[in-house]
């Protein structure tokens, strides 16, 4: 995305301020249709596959950088993907003004940024109180779907899911305690899962539903 910044820092003062608000359901989307979520999608080639497999499925990508929203919107427009929105978040900040409670059928949150360097640890997206607010948007049966080619953030991931203080929120690994999903069970790929894969290199996947 030439011209646009790849990585920003969610904890700046310039995006500390709450200034997410609902996605809007577009015209002629069923009120029960089934509702899934990319979290920070970027150029949202998940998304854009996923919602042109399937037009009876709503499907959403939040981003915190505003013209990569932009181009995504007029990227879906002429697609014509009607069943494809966008919406601003900056997903430790506002992500519990985006939805209402009991809505979402899946949460994929895929290849976030690493953040490697230790005082940058903090930046990184999965903690509890995101997790409380994922759960609580997430419909009984719902799935939050992480991946990462980086292990060391899977695993930080996975360890933030299933710590013990966080053991009533529900979330119950479907590989079981501790385990890696392998393969992918969609029918949509990630530009990043792409070439991670065209390298011979593994993704670590897991899934996580609710009662």
């Amino acid at each position: 995305m030439r011209g646009i910044r790849q990585h920003v820092n969610p904890l700046g003062l310039s995006f500390m301020e709450v200034r997410a608000s609902p996605v809007a359901r577009p015209p002629g989307v069923a009120a029960d249709a089934p509702l899934e979520v990319e979290l920070g999608c970027a150029d949202a080639d998940f998304s854009f596959e996923l919602a042109g497999k399937h037009p009876d499925w709503w499907v959403v990508g939040l981003e915190i950088r505003e013209r990569v929203l932009e181009r995504n919107r007029v990227r879906a427009q002429e697609d014509g993907l009607k069943n494809l929105s966008f919406g601003y978040v900056n997903l430790n900040v506002d992500m519990d003004q985006v939805f209402a409670a009991g809505t979402v059928d899946r949460f994929h949150l895929l290849f976030p940024d690493p953040w490697f360097k230790q005082r940058h640890r903090k930046r990184r997206v999965i903690e509890p109180w995101l997790l409380r607010v994922l759960r609580r948007q997430l419909r009984p049966g719902g799935e939050l779907h992480f991946a990462s080619d980086i292990y060391d953030v899977a695993l930080a991931a996975m360890a933030e899911v299933e710590d013990p203080s966080n053991e009533a929120l529900g979330f119950r690994n479907l590989a079981g305690p501790w385990s890696f999903w392998r393969g992918n069970p969609f029918d949509a790929a990630s530009r990043r899962e792409r070439i991670t894969l065209r390298r011979g290199q593994r993704v670590w996947r897991m899934r996580y539903v609710i009662p």
